[in-house]
């Protein structure tokens, strides 16, 4: 390949970095406040599980519907994958929205870290834990099941064109302030690799990955689920 061609590839592949930049915005900005909210809650005890669930899910709304036109406003790295999986999105772009979304995942741990210091590491920088007496492979199999929830609907409301796109942010706030509140006593209430990706990174504590990593990844395959039994059944 000669090296023209090479820069039109390098080109082709930042043509939508405005995306990406979007993508990181609204994922630092949802991930800084859901770790705040459990950092506050891990110190003070002040928001308890009904708190953290309507900030969590509160919070997702928003940012789904700041970013939706700017970038998709996947928000989490499953999503993303499932969309990729479905071809609705290109292999480039998959790399660069995920990379953008741990990035944020990161720097929002970090910037958890600067203002809640002490706090921030004695809760691990937002990372939850597993429920007492809860086994890895039930906490797994809840995100595996919880996150393909999210998927599922996620396709429903934001993907199928015959949905009402308009309210699908609000949906999608509801049903993970609704999740959160189910999942965080069990598995602590992922549902998103970058939700932990960051805290693990910054606090060095891996204990949790095949929790946060194998349970949402393994959900984002119902979007192949949804694509072949309602969107190509739609197109016949």
């Amino acid at each position: 390949m000669r090296l023209p061609n090479i820069l039109n590839v390098v080109k082709s592949w930042f043509a939508d970095w405005r995306a990406y930049v979007a993508e990181f915005l609204a994922t630092f900005i949802f991930i800084f406040v859901v770790l705040a909210a459990f950092i506050v809650e891990g110190n003070l005890g002040d928001l308890g599980l009904l708190g953290m669930s309507i900030v969590t899910g509160f919070s997702y709304a928003a940012m789904v519907f700041a970013s939706v036109h700017l970038a998709g406003g996947f928000l989490n790295p499953a999503v993303t994958l499932a969309l990729w999986l479905v071809g609705k999105i290109s292999s480039v772009k998959m790399i660069f929205f995920i990379i953008a979304q741990l990035l944020a995942s990161i720097a929002s741990a970090a910037l958890a870290g600067i203002i809640f210091r002490e706090g921030a590491t004695q809760s691990l920088y937002g990372l939850p834990a597993l429920g007492v007496g809860v086994e890895l492979f039930n906490a797994v199999l809840l995100e595996v099941v919880l996150t393909g929830v999210l998927v599922f609907v996620i396709f429903a409301t934001m993907v199928d064109r015959r949905a009402s796109v308009s309210f699908g942010p609000l949906v999608l706030g509801l049903l993970l302030a609704s999740l959160t509140a189910v999942s965080v006593p069990i598995s602590g209430g992922f549902l998103n690799i970058s939700r932990a990706f960051g805290p693990a990174v910054i606090s060095q504590s891996w204990d949790m990955l095949a929790v946060w990593l194998i349970g949402p990844l393994a959900g984002s395959l119902m979007g192949i689920v949804y694509e072949v039994v309602f969107l190509r059944r739609g197109k016949k």
